[in-house]
């Protein structure tokens, strides 16, 4: 049985105090920031655009220059850490969809180029690829998507030659088409039109992003959903390295943060082992963890808060405790996997 009495070693090192900082001002803070049951709200933002080395090259916007852009600390990752997968180094946009009378569906995220950045009157498009990913509370892991779900990408153009206009030479009709992403692929158009570079170079466009079964019922599942793009435009047609958009689709905050870390933090901790010792806790010592809490993700560490002040968190296969009866000092209750096992995990 685990002793959560306050009698671990206290570090005393320079390092474990720099780590009681950090830790402090992250999970007991962020408790107040995100309490359990908070949802994400509208997740918007802007892929910046630009032309540099002859191709098309894309980057986290700059909200200085007054662009949108997702605060990392909103997806529970430290201040300066944007959200690149760990694994590929592939940049990771965020978004949300909202739920309308007929449809799910958001505009975000926007493509902008600021002026100078391109050249005027050149076209951007993008080019689909890869398969649809889907991350739920059940699984809590990266998968493929239901095989019935498809985000659909609407309101890019396509130039369509017109034969019937009578003339030697006929300017091509412009027609709206669709890129339909799902677990086994891309279907409809792989490449359409974002928009066309403003007389200044710039560039600022959105397309709508809808979530639906294949037969366009609004009822897929709640999870986070990701699909694969890259960027190209008519005078340099290299495509860009590959981008990454992720949408929420009705996780709670507290969730969608476990998602974008899934890809991002690359944790070793096993958070439905650590879900189960906090679980576990809750019901051992409610003196000390006085209600069922949700779990969060918070600069690396795994962690519960709880209304009377004590936050609980695992990092690198170890506990670590602060507040109420546990102090204002960040302690350590053990290694993480031994205390599991006597729990009897």
């Amino acid at each position: 049985m685990i002793s959560l009495n306050i009698l671990p070693t206290i570090f005393t090192s320079p390092a474990f105090f720099r780590l009681c900082s950090i830790v402090t001002g992250t999970i007991a803070g962020i408790f107040f920031l995100y309490p359990a049951g908070l949802h994400a709200g509208e997740l918007h933002q802007h892929i910046e655009v630009k032309i540099a080395d002859q191709r098309v090259q894309t980057s986290f916007c700059q909200p200085e220059k007054g662009c949108s852009l997702v605060r990392p600390e909103t997806l529970g990752l430290p201040a300066a850490q944007m959200p690149i997968d760990k694994l590929t180094g592939i940049p990771i946009y965020v978004s949300e969809f909202i739920i309308f009378p007929d449809r799910t569906a958001i505009d975000s995220p926007g493509f902008e180029g600021l002026e100078g950045d391109m050249t005027p009157g050149d076209r951007v498009r993008y080019l689909a690829s890869g398969h649809l990913s889907y991350w739920s509370t059940d699984k809590r892991q990266w998968t493929l998507a239901p095989d019935n779900i498809q985000v659909r990408l609407a309101g890019g153009l396509d130039l369509v030659p017109d034969q019937d206009c009578g003339q030697v030479f006929c300017i091509p009709e412009t027609v709206e088409g669709f890129t339909l992403f799902n677990r086994h692929g891309i279907e409809g158009a792989s490449s359409l039109i974002v928009g066309e570079i403003r007389s200044d170079g710039s560039l600022h466009t959105h397309l709508d992003w809808i979530i639906e079964t294949a037969d366009g019922n609004s009822a897929a599942p709640a999870g986070a959903y990701m699909v694969e793009l890259r960027l190209t435009t008519e005078s340099f047609p290299e495509p860009s390295d590959i981008l990454w958009i992720m949408f929420n689709n009705g996780l709670a905050l507290e969730d969608f943060q476990q998602a974008v870390a899934g890809r991002v933090l690359q944790s070793n901790t096993d958070t439905a082992l650590a879900d189960s010792l906090f679980t576990w806790a809750e019901s051992n010592h409610p003196a000390l963890f006085p209600h069922a809490s949700t779990s969060f993700i918070a600069s690396g560490y795994y962690a519960r808060c709880y209304q009377n002040g004590v936050c609980v968190a695992v990092k690198d296969n170890h506990i670590f405790a602060v507040g109420g009866e546990f102090g204002t000092s960040i302690i350590s209750l053990g290694q993480f996997d031994a205390l599991a096992a006597q729990a009897g995990f």
